[in-house]
């Protein structure tokens, strides 16, 4: 070996020996004191064991600051690279927040957009750990602070590979936009805030004060609906990443996976009838119902805690990953309203994106009415699951617990043949309406309504029509077949393995999408 040779190797390992040190042991160690791995702890515990190739290892910014000084910055604050989860390649970005408080330079987001463009083009997984104080300011070379890019990439490629954003940290004003842009953000309740504007900046800004609390991971699930799965510290939350990954493809390009199971998929599920009362004015907990029929009993359920009258979960029917949107009497009666059409709405437009089976259960009345939900847009909202579960070209499978009413339980959760669903089934008690209410219209109205009409269209409209009456003309496009609630698991798999090829194609336009409510 030549000496030249000797000392690039020397100097690379040099390099290489100062970045784990981020910057500095000082800041490695505060970092451990608020409870928070380091960037490159979070990788390796992410990724299979050494799996992890980085890229960009030895860019270094000496950055000129508006006052003259000048500051060294391993790697600029940014880790990338890929490796491999359960065996799959991923591309994995981390924000470091020991050098310079992992604030976003030139340098960093140049390494976050290339790696991004190539796991594009490579067809495969981008996740990003975030923990940074935002844009660098106050440097000569950062005019925007270069998050402007985060949000045209992560835009534009949406939909081609899962996008998935593990916020272990602080996240702030104008980067705060960068995980809502994800398919999937996941938090640490125990680390993770997310703000567009922060308790010192709201209060600098406004004088308005607010609890600690607000843009915590809790904040963000039950309230905001803007987080996806909430871990209680960074290794919980690195762990549900790769759980969450499992039901997912590398891209678009690739089928949904299919995992061993010996979990018989023609078993009969007897206890379906114990669990789920004839009672139509009993409640129920749906989850039971899930964990009865799905593979292993094992399901990842997304905003769990969020809008929990519906339950929007990854799970397997004989190991293949489907998305499954169910109804839940325990909560609020599963009625439809603002946050549960959101929360569907986001759900099937990742299933519709990445090529994910829907199997919806179905035990709803209508959408909830009321000044409050009309005033702040029940309809606009509804109408965006109209749109996309109109357009969306996977295979849907629903079934028919105990009632399907009207909008609610027909037009968005498979109950009306014309909307698009594939295979609709009943179980033996189902009925169907246009509404719940058991209340005399007479009483309402009172004096000045005629008679006839009172009969003849009032009280028409909740008319429960028996599931026996509703398959009997098969072109009332309700049912496909009424089933044995015990044969629903067997039922289930077989109608995704109809349809495992499933082609629709939707009208050909001048551009790639239509214009739905907001």
């Amino acid at each position: 070996m030549t000496e030249r040779m000797k000392a690039g190797i020397e100097k690379l390992k040099e390099i290489q020996e100062k970045n784990l040190l981020g910057g500095g042991q000082k800041h490695i160690d505060r970092q451990h004191s608020r409870n928070k791995m380091t960037a490159r702890e979070r990788i390796d515990l992410l990724l299979d064991d050494k799996t992890f190739r980085e890229l960009g290892s030895c860019v270094n910014t000496t950055g000129q600051r508006m006052d003259g000084k000048k500051s060294d910055a391993p790697c600029d604050g940014a880790v990338m690279g890929t490796g491999k989860i359960d065996g799959r390649t991923v591309a994995v970005y981390a924000s470091d927040f020991t050098v310079l408080g992992g604030s976003i330079g030139a340098q960093h987001i140049q390494k976050f957009a290339e790696l991004m463009k190539l796991a594009a083009n490579w067809g495969i997984p981008f996740i990003s750990l975030l923990d940074s104080s935002g844009g660098r300011l106050g440097y000569q070379d950062v005019t925007p602070a270069g998050i402007d890019w985060y949000f045209l990439l992560q835009s534009r490629y949406s939909g081609l590979i899962p996008q998935l954003n593990l916020l272990m940290g602080p996240c702030i004003a104008g980067q705060a936009y960068a995980p809502t842009l994800c398919d999937f953000l996941l938090m640490s309740r125990e680390t993770g805030n997310l703000w567009l504007g922060g308790p010192r900046q709201t209060q600098a800004a406004t004088s308005e004060k607010f609890n600690k609390d607000v843009g915590s991971a809790d904040y963000h699930m039950t309230l905001s609906g803007t987080c996806d799965v909430v871990g209680a510290d960074d290794k919980e939350t690195i762990l549900k990443a790769q759980k969450l990954l499992s039901y997912l493809p590398s891209s678009y390009r690739e089928r949904v996976p299919i995992m061993e199971t010996e979990d018989d998929p023609v078993r009969s599920v007897d206890d379906l009838v114990e669990l789920v009362p004839d009672d139509y004015e009993k409640t129920y907990d749906m989850h039971e119902v899930i964990s009865s029929i799905v593979d292993n009993g094992e399901f990842f359920e997304i905003k769990d805690e969020y809008a929990k009258n519906l339950i929007t979960c990854f799970c397997r029917f004989d190991g293949r990953t489907v998305g499954l949107v169910a109804n839940n009497p325990a909560e609020s009666g599963s009625i439809l309203e603002i946050n549960s059409c959101d929360k569907y709405y986001r759900f099937l437009q990742v299933l519709d994106a990445y090529r994910i089976p829907l199997v919806n259960l179905v035990d709803t009345p209508p959408e909830v009415p009321g000044e409050e939900q009309e005033r702040i847009g029940l309809l606009r909202h509804f109408g965006k699951i109209l749109d996309v579960y109109a357009t969306a070209t996977i295979p849907k499978v629903s079934v028919m617990l105990r009632e399907s009413y009207a909008d609610a339980g027909s037009l968005v959760m498979g109950g009306v043949k014309s909307m698009g669903v594939d295979l609709t089934y009943a179980w033996p008690i189902a009925r169907f309406a246009v509404e719940a209410s058991t209340l005399d219209y007479s009483e309402i109205y009172d004096k000045g309504i005629e008679e006839d009409a009172y009969a003849g269209y009032l009280n028409r409209s909740r008319e429960k029509v028996d599931v026996f009456d509703a398959a009997r003309a098969f072109t009332g496009q309700v049912v496909d077949e009424i089933i044995d609630p015990a044969d629903t698991r067997r039922v289930i798999i077989e109608s995704l393995a109809l349809t495992a090829n499933k082609t629709e194609e939707l009208p050909e336009r001048a551009k790639c999408h239509g214009a739905p409510p907001t």
